[in-house]
């Protein structure tokens, strides 16, 4: 286990909440997000629908995401929680794991590999570190 402190900064960090529109990709959408308002660390949490989902499971082995299958036209997001981080070039690494509830109360869950917003998705997302902007 390793446990990383996060450095204290002289403010406090901010808190966005993130509507989605229909047609919008989820993780696309929140590594924009996290490049608009230079975000290196985040936690957030969602709810809401999506249209197209591809949910995956980590392979050990491949070190990759074996796809879970499962048909549905349309999902209701049950509970979705990740992080935003730094990949090694400086873009933002979109990582969620989430619930989703299909129209006969079935449950599936896994690694978010795809996630197209309908008709809406809420994000509260809690930035830990940023890059400061500078006000010229």
């Amino acid at each position: 286990m390793k446990v990383q402190p996060i450095e204290a900064h002289q403010q406090p960090q901010d808190t966005h909440v993130v509507v989605f529109d229909p047609g919008e990709e989820f993780l696309a959408g929140m590594a924009q997000v996290a490049r608009d308002e230079s975000i290196e660390i985040a936690g957030f949490t969602a709810i809401g629908g999506f249209s197209e989902t591809v949910l995956g499971f980590y392979n050990e082995v491949t070190k990759g995401f074996d796809p879970i299958p499962f048909e549905a036209d349309q999902v209701e997001v049950l509970s979705l929680m990740g992080e935003i981080t730094l990949d090694a070039d400086g873009s933002p690494h979109v990582h969620g794991h989430v619930v989703v509830g299909c129209r006969d109360g079935r449950a599936v869950g896994g690694h978010l590999l795809k996630g197209v917003v309908n008709p809406i998705a809420i994000v509260n997302l809690f930035e830990l570190a940023h890059t400061p902007r500078s006000h010229h």
